[in-house]
């Protein structure tokens, strides 16, 4: 069933106003992507004190599934069942991209952390906030990759 909303539809390419509209059914359903990533990151490698790169893995997953979902629904409007060749397969390449950076800056700043003198709590604070970092960079270059292929997709079914 299609996400129902009070913003008119942005199909994907559209320049103007329903880019504004794209734009921002974005940045909503990337927040709510980046929370239940970064609650999961914290919870997995603070209190349950796993390593950087697993918490990394479970924290991308924990945002990656709602965020499909919230772009491909929502965002750029789709419907039916989505193509593994042509959607599904680039989607997870150009998400993959963030696992990736997230993955090696978590491990990076676990390991500059690993013997300095600084309490559990802050080192989970750091750490976490270099997750969320990557998030915030690949913020715009996952939009533009996304809508990208979005409208390649929108054109090949006109």
């Amino acid at each position: 069933m299609p996400a129902r909303s009070w913003l008119p539809p942005a199909p994907a390419g559209e320049t103007g106003p329903g880019r504004s509209i794209k734009v921002l059914r974005y940045a909503s359903g990337s927040v709510v992507a980046t929370v239940c990533s970064e609650l999961t990151f914290v919870v997995v490698y603070g209190p349950l004190h796993v390593g950087p790169t697993w918490s990394a893995f479970l924290g991308w997953l924990a945002g990656a599934l709602p965020n499909y979902w919230l772009n491909r629904s929502w965002t750029w409007q789709r419907q039916g069942r989505p193509s593994v060749r042509h959607e599904i397969l680039p989607y997870v390449v150009i998400i993959g991209l963030t696992l990736l950076l997230a993955t090696l800056v978590t491990r990076a700043v676990d390991a500059a952390l690993t013997n300095a003198d600084i309490a559990s709590s802050a080192r989970v604070v750091l750490v976490a906030g270099a997750f969320l970092g990557v998030y915030a960079v690949m913020f715009v270059l996952r939009y533009l990759l996304l809508d990208r292929m979005f409208a390649r997709l929108a054109r090949r079914e006109a």
